[in-house]
């Protein structure tokens, strides 16, 4: 028997609410709401149940046509999104400097063109801005539909009357999808959060769901059954994920298998009835869309604005506030759009918004290329710090032609990257090439020790690769540089085969094994008659970060003061404890060792700025390329005279 479908589930609206509710506490509140990011999840289904269900009844019809699907998406997304794009324009002009401004202009354009999840990522990596200070972040989600929808209504027009193809051909597709989402989540995670291949699968579960429950073939049977494990399903989710999962990956069968089951239970089933078509989630519901737009600009701003996670209770007031500009948009702006009645308002409404849209692609544009500026530009010393943090020169790794069959294996994690300009710098300087073969074998965010992995990174892999290279006998000399405090401050480095994922600390049974395993692969390298190099900690701390001098909290840019140098005995405090340890390995394996302090600070001090006042630091532990360009010479024999 068919299945009719209602023109409204006040059900699934109460759904939409939970999985905004589930991704506005884990942005707000991440430890307490760990999974809540599944939330994303459940509006993928959501969407791709509700606008294919749109379609196949105006294929069935034959009042389907492609100017009317996208008028429709267009009065649906564009009103509030542009609103969004502009306050965040509006708000960056008070609160961020330069550089950050220039980001945030490609954000938007690249919101304004829903290509959001290609551009972050793009950016992914190690020197990518941390996910909380990105305003427009989530909207990598929206690009995603869009993306679906670009080309999801022409295939299904193109299958239209032959039912069994359509169904074949939306199988294959999720199947795909699924697999590459499994394939990505294992060797590119990045690839696998952001891009639509690994989330195409998503969206056509709720397509395929849409075409069954349109063809009538899907069972009424056992409705309260499938909604309370549909709700498992999703509650589990919210539970047992958090940031150090595979996500996708398999993980994410639980928010969507628990979607459809949901929704397939429809309307008359108990939980849908009496849980989900409550007035106060209903209403959640049909405001979710704004307020998922809302409530992450404003949160992010206030962590850019207090310089770290803000106080909870703001936190939680910006949350009430971004629900009530939900409102105020849905009310005063979408309705107005979507559904008025007056001939003139419908003639001009997507005309006027697409041109909104455009306008605020424009003034991304501009923004991104420093053609439109924050206020915090009128400040010089703004524009200094700006300029330090973009000043970063390594365009990856290679492999330089000595005149000689033997080479010099360059190896390590940003640490490594940022003493590259100078080997630029000598290379260019020579007309002859280098006497050994010069290669560079680096990761940022992975530290070159056996032993270690870090969440996400697959450190294991970079490091097994980079000492087997380094055994090579044609490889002469080995030189090593890491952050070696990172490593064992940053909480996420762990013992390879630790099921715990305990992080690595000074003193710990996990940290010892890793360094006696570093130990005993240098001893074997120095065996084999290699010359191994070790690079200590570079100076280090919140005294050298350019942007530490400034204050938001005012919701405008303010100096505090100068950049101030950093002593000597307050940086040996920080490195003093590893970089004994490494002295005393190198010590006893016989290798060399180079302490960049020694060529970057006088006895007692570490300057920060240079003598016209400019940053010598890209942040609290990176050199500028310009500064390691011209003062840091503590490697040209390796490069040259050796």
């Amino acid at each position: 028997m068919k299945s009719a479908l209602p023109s409204y589930r006040p059900d699934v609206d109460g759904l939409r609410a939970i999985a905004v509710l589930a991704v506005v506490a884990f942005h707000a509140f991440p430890h307490a709401a760990p999974g809540g990011f599944a939330g994303v999840d459940v509006f993928f289904v959501i969407s791709g149940f509700l606008i294919s269900s749109i379609i196949f009844d105006d294929l069935k019809s034959g009042r389907f046509s492609f100017a009317g699907f996208y008028w429709r998406r267009v009065r649906r997304i564009f009103p509030a999104l542009v609103l969004v794009l502009a306050a965040c324009l509006a708000l960056g002009w008070l609160l961020l400097l330069p550089d950050e401004y220039a980001a945030l202009g490609k954000h938007v354009a690249a919101g304004a063109a829903f290509a959001s999840n290609i551009v972050l990522w793009r950016e992914a990596g190690y020197f990518d801005t941390t996910a909380d200070l990105k305003p427009l972040l989530h909207l990598w989600s929206l690009g995603v539909e869009e993306q679906y929808y670009l080309v999801w209504p022409m295939l299904l027009f193109l299958f239209r009357g032959r039912r069994g193809h359509m169904l074949g051909m939306i199988a294959a597709i999720a199947a795909l999808s699924f697999a590459a989402n499994i394939g990505l989540t294992l060797y590119k995670p990045n690839a696998a959060f952001f891009l639509p291949a690994g989330r195409f699968w998503e969206l056509l579960a709720g397509s395929l769901l849409a075409y069954f429950h349109h063809h009538g073939r899907l069972p009424e049977a056992y409705r309260n059954a499938k909604a309370a494990l549909g709700a498992a399903m999703i509650a589990a989710a919210f539970a047992l994920l958090e940031a150090g999962r595979a996500f996708p990956g398999w993980w994410a069968l639980l928010p969507v298998l628990g979607t459809v089951l949901l929704i397939w239970a429809g309307p008359a089933a108990w939980l849908n009835r009496r849980v989900l078509s409550q007035p106060a989630l209903v209403f959640v519901g049909l405001v979710s869309y704004p307020w998922y737009l809302w409530h992450w600009p404003l949160l992010s701003y206030a962590r850019i604005a207090h310089d770290g996670e803000a106080p909870a209770a703001l936190r939680l007031g910006l949350c009430a506030l971004s629900l009530l500009l939900a409102w105020l948009t849905y009310e005063l702006v979408e309705k107005k759009v979507r559904f008025s009645k007056l001939p003139a308002v419908r003639r001009v409404a997507v005309p006027a918004v697409a041109a909104s849209m455009a306008a605020a692609a424009v003034a991304g544009v501009l923004a991104s290329q420093s053609r439109l500026l924050p206020q915090s530009a009128a400040l010089p010393y703004a524009r200094e710090a700006s300029r330090a943090y973009t000043d970063w020169d390594y365009g990856g790794d290679r492999i330089i032609l000595g005149q000689t069959g033997r080479t010099v294996l360059f190896f390590g994690d940003s640490h490594m990257q940022h003493y590259w300009p100078r080997i630029e710098k000598l290379l260019a300087e020579h007309a002859a090439a280098p006497r050994n073969t010069l290669v560079l074998k680096t990761a940022g965010g992975c530290a070159p020790v056996p032993g270690i992995e870090r969440r996400r990174l697959r450190c294991r892999q970079f490091v097994d690769a980079g000492f087997s290279l380094a055994r090579q006998p044609e490889v002469d000399t080995v030189v090593i540089a890491a952050s070696w405090v990172g490593m064992l401050q940053r909480g996420d480095y762990y013992k390879v085969g630790d099921p715990e994922q305990e992080p690595l600390e000074f003193l710990t049974p996990q940290t010892e094994w890793v360094l006696q395993g570093f130990q005993a692969t240098l001893a074997e390298l120095t065996a084999a008659g290699k010359h191994v190099v070790l690079i200590l900690s570079s100076p280090r701390g919140a005294a050298l970060d350019p942007k530490s001098v400034f204050d938001r909290e005012a919701m405008t840019v303010q100096v505090r003061g100068a950049l101030a140098p950093l002593p000597r005995s307050e940086l040996a405090a920080l490195t003093a404890p590893i970089d004994g340890r490494l002295r005393r390995i190198a010590k006893a394996v016989g290798a060399s060792v180079i302490d960049p302090a020694d060529w970057l600070c006088s006895p007692k001090l570490c300057p920060s700025v240079d003598e016209l006042g400019r940053p010598l630091y890209k942040d609290e532990s990176h050199l500028r390329a310009s500064v390691a360009r011209e003062r840091f010479s503590a490697m040209d024999g390796y490069v040259y005279l050796r």
